[in-house]
C-alpha cells in the first residue's frame, strides 16, 4: 500500500542518513530503527513493484525531517559526457573490445580526450578522491573489495559520503536540463539516477552487448574529474542489471526514454522508470 510504502521510504532515509531513529506521530517522539525494520524494506527494495512506490516517496522526501520541502529530490552530482554515446564509441571506445579489459595506460590515454559536461555547478567535495585530497568527503567511497564483502559493510561507507548534511552539500540547480541525446547520471541524498533517452536505448539495442556498451560510457562519466565517483563501486552491477533485464527496460519505455533508479540502501536494486524528466 501508498502508506507502507511512505512508511517504508522514512526507514530508508533515516538508515542512509544515519539517524536510525523515526518519529512517532501519535507519541510525538522518536523510535528507533530495528533489524526488522531494514530487512523488510530491503526486501521490498528487491521487488520492482513496490521498491517503485517507495523510491516515489524517497524522491519527495528531503534529506532530512527538519529540512524544508522545497529541497526534495535535489542532485548532488548530474553530469553527462560531451558527446552523443554513439559518437563516444566510434572515437574513442571502438579501438578496444571493452574498457573492463583494457589496460590501464590504455584507459588513460582513452579518457583524456573525453570531457564531461556538469549539468549545473556543483562545489568539489572530494567524491572518490584519496583521504588526502581536498574535499569534505575525500577518501570516503567504498572500493570495489568492500561491494564484494556485501552491501551490509557498504552501508556504513556511504553513509559517511555526507548524505546526513545535506544542507551542506546541495548545489543550485536551477535550469538544470536532463539530455535527451545521451545517457547522463544524477545522485541524491537517497540514491542514484541512469537516465537512458531514446538515443542512447537504441545505441545499446545496436551493440552486440548492451551491457558492456554501458559499461565503458558510465566508466567514463565516473572516472573523469568531477566525475559521479560515488557511483563506482557499483558500475558493474548497474551494467549487469541492465544485461540481464534488457527486455523489461525496453518495455518501461512510452517513447521517451527510461530512467533506472536505485536507493544507497540498497544500490545493486535498480528499478527502470518511464522518463518523467520535463521537456528541455
Amino acid at each position: 500500500s501508498e502508506r507502507r510504502a511512505k512508511e517504508s521510504a522514512a526507514i530508508v532515509r533515516s538508515v542512509i542518513i544515519g539517524d536510525n531513529t523515526l518519529p512517532d506521530p501519535k507519541s510525538h517522539k522518536s523510535s528507533a530503527v530495528s533489524k526488522y525494520d531494514v530487512a523488510r524494506v530491503k526486501s521490498q527494495l528487491l521487488d520492482p513493484k513496490t521498491a517503485a512506490k517507495v523510491i516515489t516517496h524517497l524522491r519527495a522526501l528531503p534529506a532530512h525531517p527538519s529540512d524544508p520541502a522545497t529541497s526534495t529530490n535535489v542532485p548532488i552530482h548530474a553530469v553527462c559526457l560531451d558527446m552523443p554515446d554513439k559518437d563516444i564509441q566510434e572515437q574513442y571506445f571502438a579501438r578496444f573490445e571493452s574498457l573492463a579489459t583494457a589496460s590501464v595506460s590504455t584507459i588513460s590515454t582513452v579518457l583524456a580526450d573525453v570531457h564531461l559536461i556538469s549539468l549545473f555547478t556543483a562545489p568539489n567535495m572530494g567524491f572518490g578522491a584519496p583521504v588526502t585530497a581536498q574535499g569534505l568527503f575525500a577518501g570516503s567511497v567504498p572500493t570495489a573489495e568492500t561491494v564484494i564483502e556485501g552491501v551490509e559493510q557498504i552501508t556504513p561507507q556511504l553513509m559517511a559520503l555526507g548524505y546526513a548534511t545535506g544542507k551542506a552539500i546541495l548545489p543550485d540547480h536551477k535550469g538544470v536540463t536532463v539530455p535527451t541525446d545521451r545517457i547522463s547520471v544524477l545522485t541524491y541524498w537517497w540514491g542514484l539516477e541512469v537516465c537512458l533517452p531514446p538515443p542512447t536505448i537504441a545505441y545499446l539495442e545496436a551493440a552486440e552487448s548492451p551491457g558492456s556498451a554501458l559499461l565503458n560510457l558510465l566508466t567514463a562519466i565516473s572516472l573523469l574529474n568531477e566525475g559521479v565517483r560515488e557511483i563506482l563501486p557499483f558500475i558493474r552491477y548497474i551494467c549487469q542489471f541492465v544485461q540481464t533485464e534488457w527486455s523489461m527496460i525496453k518495455r518501461v519505455d512510452e517513447g521517451k526514454g527510461v530512467v533506472c533508479t536505485a536507493t544507497w540502501l540498497l544500490p545493486v536494486a535498480l528499478v527502470p522508470r518511464a522518463w518523467d524528466f520535463p521537456d528541455p
